[in-house]
């Protein structure tokens, strides 16, 4: 074999700690964010909140001989001054009700059950829906699928093409790598949702997990005829990503009052989104580090080098909290223009919206939206409304309009509480009163709601 060099241009995507500090973020409720802050500001002298309170200018200081690095830094520190002297302020409702977050309470919710919520949110038929819940069901403690699609097929009562289209979706679940039948499907899925393009990395997954546990990275090099230092950062990447995609999933301490995430209220004809800031306080870089950056502040060097790492690290943080505020506004943002109906007076019907279409309107995974709703909650003058609450599939009514199966359970519920105890409902009457409505929805499905509605069948609701 003849040996040879050659140039190759390719992009590549290096994993760091932010990326999955990010990912973290989005998926923490308010109070676990709460924490990690407090922490972060703690380990992370630099990091502190910003109470918008006005800078007094500084003197312009003279700068001749500065090596182009330190000119570098300057340039971003006066461009954080600027930002400092600005009114940032946001308008407030002054007559808005601030939410009695001690009257919710929430509840701890197991790694089925959040995999099934968000199987709830998506527009499945009634066969892959079924394969996908019993996929859900045979998953191991690490979130493996260790059964065959020809058992779902028996156990769900569906064909065996349905049965394979539910493992899929459950594969496109948060966290990424659930529903793999396998440690290196795992971790080809879960490269698959980072975006990694990386040949290599895929080889090593494909033939060579076992070295890589044992550290035969020149072994490993040699097989594949890469180099070595290529090697040690490939397999720097493949030790980022989770080899136990359940472990990704925690339920965690029992949580305590459930804090909102953002507030809408009207004001006029629009609707504003209002960020909880009291509970996600705004994060800056304190101005006096800042300071002994300048030129001439009196620094040593080994001083400036450690104060450079702390503000690249805060301003990561800085930029993860903000984007998860970003991610959690937009799609509040959404839900008032797909839900207007309801948000006009609190009680008119859900429209169907599913997660895939916010992940196609924002251009991001349809995990990244599930992190995005889930133990999110919305403060409105009607209550308190997880975001995920007005998600769901839905119905086409006679005149032509779209209604949320959400809408329907709710009538479902009311249709029970007005029945009378010696002659309850039948789920076929159930279904023919709905229809007489506009609904066409089938027996089984009425069932089945009634089933999530937690409501007994109709010979233990009657009452002699």
């Amino acid at each position: 074999m003849e040996l040879g060099q050659r140039t190759e241009l390719r992009q590549k995507i290096t994993l760091s700690p932010q990326v999955y500090q990010g990912l973290s973020i989005l998926a923490m409720p308010i109070a676990e964010l709460q924490q990690l802050i407090e922490a972060e500001m703690l380990e992370n002298p630099v990091l502190e909140v910003d109470e918008l309170e006005l800078e007094p200018d500084e003197a312009p200081e003279e700068r001749s001989e500065e090596p182009e690095e330190d000119r570098a830094w300057d340039e971003w520190l006066d461009m954080y001054d600027e930002l400092d002297s600005g009114d940032i302020s946001s308008p407030r409702d002054p007559d808005a009700e601030t939410a009695n977050t001690e009257d919710f309470v929430g509840g701890l919710v197991t790694f089925g059950e959040y995999l099934n919520e968000q199987l709830a949110l998506l527009d499945l038929s009634p066969e892959v829906e079924a394969a996908a819940r019993a996929v859900i069901a045979s998953l191991d403690e690490d979130g493996f699928f260790r059964g065959d699609c020809e058992e779902v097929a028996a156990v769900a009562g569906v064909s065996k093409e349905a049965a394979e289209e539910g493992l899929g979706v459950v594969q496109q679940l948060d966290p990424p790598g659930v529903g793999a039948r396998t440690l290196a499907e795992a971790l080809h899925i879960q490269m698959d949702y980072l975006g990694l393009d990386e040949p290599l990395l895929e080889a090593i997954i494909a033939e060579h997990l076992d070295d890589v546990a044992s550290s035969h990275l020149r072994k490993i090099a040699r097989a594949l005829k890469a180099d070595e230092e290529e090697v040690r950062r490939v397999v720097g990447i493949l030790r980022t990503l989770n080899p136990r995609p359940a472990g990704a999933y925690a339920a965690g301490p029992a949580p305590g009052y459930i804090v909102p995430d953002v507030t809408v209220r009207r004001f006029g004809d629009e609707w504003l989104i209002i960020p909880n800031n009291e509970s996600i306080p705004t994060l800056k870089v304190s101005p006096r580090y800042r300071t002994m950056l300048r030129g001439g502040a009196g620094a040593d060097e080994e001083t400036k080098r450690y104060l450079k790492d702390k503000i690249r690290s805060a301003e990561s943080f800085i930029r993860n909290v903000d984007r998860r505020k970003d991610t959690v506004s937009r799609i509040t943002q959404i839900i008032l223009e797909v839900q207007s109906e309801f948000f006009e007076n609190g009680t008119g019907l859900l429209r169907p919206l599913r997660l895939e279409d916010v992940a196609v309107e924002l251009g991001v995974h349809l995990s990244t939206v599930s992190r995005g709703v889930t133990g999110k909650y919305m403060a409105t003058p009607y209550g308190l409304f997880e975001l995920k609450h007005f998600f769901s599939g839905g119905y086409r009514t006679t005149t032509g309009m779209d209604v949320a199966s959400t809408s329907i359970k709710q009538r479902l519920k009311e249709l029970v509480a007005a029945e009378d105890p010696s002659k309850p409902y039948s789920d076929q009457k159930l279904a023919e009163l709905l229809t007489e409505e506009g609904v066409t929805v089938a027996r089984r499905t009425v069932a089945k709601y009634r089933e999530e509605l937690r409501i007994e069948p109709s010979w233990a609701r009657r009452r002699r």
